[in-house]
């Protein structure tokens, strides 16, 4: 898949306001191309909007504050084409993956990749997005995520609760899939975030604020050592 760098427009601002700090994987620090200058691709669940997706534009920022490489996204359909993709000779370098992903686990036993490093990181808010003003109560087809069926229990928030409505679930790959589905009418609603909720210009009947998230960062099990020249001048890495 095509990646596009992730950097912030002049008019935009700062694109992470308040710098969080990133944990390094001890030895993996002299090497890592994570703190090197120049362009990286870094593979995670897309398209642009989804919870990962921003995630790495924060991460991307805050590689850049340290005098790290341009972040070149690479948006999947599923962490599982991730999964398959990345360290090969097509796929990017690089993986981000939250911690609250259901394939997770497969990514530490990848005898391709190796933890690099680990930040916490807010979520949108998420909610229970329509096309309409209310939903009606029967049969609810509801786009979602697995990881996110447990908010189904949003509906609790609404008058008569989830009594009122018989879920039909309608499986989604993403938080923006979901919103899509939903928009086009294929879902009566999504369980999706506040980006996919403007995107696809549903309204939440209900909704909740993001919540801190930990992501991972895979990258390759052997990192080739940079020349001395590369390395000349670099700046005290972060822990």
């Amino acid at each position: 898949m095509t990646g596009y760098a992730l950097r912030p427009r002049a008019t935009d601002g700062p694109a992470d306001q308040t710098p969080f700090p990133i944990l390094w994987e001890p030895a993996r620090i002299p090497h890592s191309p994570l703190l090197r200058p120049g362009d990286l691709s870094i593979g995670t669940l897309g398209p642009d909007g989804t919870t990962s997706m921003v995630a790495l534009g924060r991460l991307a920022h805050r590689l850049a504050h340290l005098g790290g490489p341009v972040v070149h996204a690479v948006p999947y359909d599923s962490f599982e084409e991730l999964l398959a993709a990345v360290g090969t000779p097509s796929g990017p370098p690089y993986a981000l993956v939250p911690g609250a992903a259901e394939c997770a686990t497969r990514f530490f036993w990848s005898p391709r990749l190796r933890l690099d490093a680990t930040f916490s990181s807010p979520t949108p808010d998420y909610g229970i997005a329509a096309r309409g003003p209310r939903l009606r109560e029967g049969v609810l087809r509801l786009a979602t995520l697995r990881e996110t069926r447990r908010l189904v229990e949003l509906l609790d928030g609404l008058e008569g609760g989830r009594g009122d409505y018989d879920i039909a679930w309608v499986p989604a790959e993403s938080t923006m899939h979901a919103a899509r589905l939903a928009a086009e009418g294929q879902a009566d609603a999504a369980i999706t975030n506040e980006p996919g909720r403007v995107a696809n210009r549903l309204v939440f009947q209900v909704s909740r604020p993001g919540v801190p998230m930990v992501w991972m960062v895979f990258g390759p099990a052997v990192v080739n050592q940079p020349t001395p020249a590369s390395v000349e001048g670099a700046e005290p890495h972060e822990r």
